[in-house]
């Protein structure tokens, strides 16, 4: 169970293969991961499993931690004895910064979290759809307690980016290792042609590789709510 690991990682910063590092962070989660799906406790896989990688100031690719997908999220919800309970939601519509929020509370598990989104993180046209993704992705990995072990889900994933390190450049095409993460997932979710082609066309690219940093990620959340 190797995770896709690799001894050098593309960067497109660099524009040539760097040697890799590993965190803590993600020791730490990846003995848990291997752990969970040596156990079958929750039905996992390594496919429900993706390494998020940061470039750090000494031109080394850091693997920092472990994501888990949404999909595995719904799975370890579907395993829990005491689950995410919709009744603990509330929807707050104009929060901060005209944020939407999906707001969950719940005394009895201990929990309180949130899930929001904006004009500025989600473009597509299911805002509420992205906030309870990440509401729940949130809570289901508190109530699992995973996220003790620093796993994260792919709703929190861009927030910790390597893009995020420096000032984004919005127009810059996607990477290769974002190009080869998308490819992946559409064989793996088998996501046909169809929806992928019309998904780009709403963003007026013919292909992947056409991708722009500006629209990468409300085309992964469009891609996601099509798996």
């Amino acid at each position: 169970m190797d995770f896709d690991e690799n001894k050098t990682e593309w960067s497109q910063k660099q524009g040539k293969e760097i040697p890799v590092v590993v965190s803590n962070k993600y020791k730490k989660a990846r003995e848990t991961a291997v752990k969970l799906i040596n156990e079958g406790t929750y039905g996992l896989t390594e496919a429900d499993f993706w390494i998020l990688m940061n470039e750090n100031k000494k031109g080394q690719m850091m693997y920092t931690t472990l994501i888990l997908t949404h999909n595995g999220c719904l799975k370890i919800n579907d395993k829990l004895s005491d689950k995410f309970s919709p009744d603990s939601v509330e929807i707050i519509e104009n929060g901060y910064k005209n944020e939407l929020v999906f707001k969950y509370c719940n005394a009895k598990q201990g929990i309180y979290e949130v899930g929001e989104v904006s004009e500025k993180n989600c473009k597509n046209e299911y805002p509420y759809a992205m906030a309870l993704k990440r509401c729940f992705d949130r809570v289901v990995l508190k109530l699992s307690k995973l996220a003790f072990d620093g796993i994260m889900s792919d709703s929190e994933a861009d927030d910790s980016s390597q893009e995020n390190d420096e000032k984004i450049n919005e127009n810059e095409i996607i990477s290769e290792t974002k190009l080869e993460a998308l490819n992946k997932a559409i064989k793996k979710y088998k996501i046909s042609d169809g929806i992928v082609g019309v998904i780009l066309a709403n963003y007026e690219y013919k292909e992947l590789k056409e991708i722009r940093m500006k629209d990468y990620m409300n085309i992964v959340n469009d891609l996601a709510l099509n798996k």
